[in-house]
C-alpha cells in the first residue's frame, strides 16, 4: 500500500502538529490524572503518518507516549530531554541497522518527527499513557526554542512551528 491507500483505508485526517492521523482507541474508564489535574483516559491511541514533505513540527506532552512501528520508510524521532539534552531515534524495520520497532517518548520531552527519504512515507501507531487531551499539548514557537537551546538551531528550524 502507498501514503493515499493509507490515508483513505484508515480515514486519516490532517493533524495540527503535521501529519495525518486518527483516534483509534481509549480506555473504557477514566482517572484523575495529577499531572493534568483533570481526567484521562488511562491511555488513547492513534494512527499516525508522515511523509518527506509533511513533519511533525517539535511539541511537548505532560505524558508518556509509545510509538510503533508498521509500515514504510524509518521515521526520525528528535528529542529535547527536560535537561536540555538533544537525541535521535530512528523508529523503522531495520533493526540490524540500529532502528527500533518501538520507541517511548517520556513525558515532557520536547520532540518532533520527520521521514527523509525521499518519495516515502512511514505509518505507526502512538499510544499516550495517561490519555492524550489538546489541554496536556504545548506546540513551542521557533524563536522560543532558539534562544532556549541555540546549539540545536539545524533541526529547530527546520521542524519547528513559526
Amino acid at each position: 500500500m502507498n501514503r493515499e491507500d493509507y490515508i483513505k483505508s484508515l480515514n486519516l485526517e490532517p493533524h495540527q502538529e503535521g501529519g495525518w492521523f486518527r483516534q483509534i482507541y481509549t480506555s473504557d474508564e477514566q482517572f484523575f490524572a495529577q499531572d493534568s489535574q483533570a481526567d484521562r483516559f488511562y491511555y488513547t491511541s492513534i494512527y499516525f503518518l508522515l511523509d518527506d514533505q509533511s513533519c511533525s513540527h517539535f511539541h511537548r506532552l505532560n505524558h508518556d507516549e509509545l510509538w510503533y512501528y508498521h509500515d514504510g520508510t524509518a521515521i526520525t524521532i528528535h528529542c529535547i530531554a527536560p535537561d536540555g539534552h538533544y537525541y535521535a531515534v530512528k523508529l523503522g524495520k531495520r533493526i540490524d541497522q540500529g532502528e527500533v520497532l518501538q520507541f517511548k517518548v517520556p513525558k515532557n520531552t520536547i520532540f518532533a518527527s520527520e521521514v527523509t527519504e525521499p518519495d516515502s512515507f512511514c505509518l505507526v501507531s502512538c499510544m499516550v499513557s495517561p490519555g492524550f487531551d489538546y489541554h496536556d499539548f504545548e506546540m513551542p514557537h521557533k524563536q522560543d526554542l532558539l534562544k532556549q537551546y541555540p546549539d540545536y538551531a539545524e533541526v529547530i528550524k527546520r521542524l519547528a512551528n513559526d
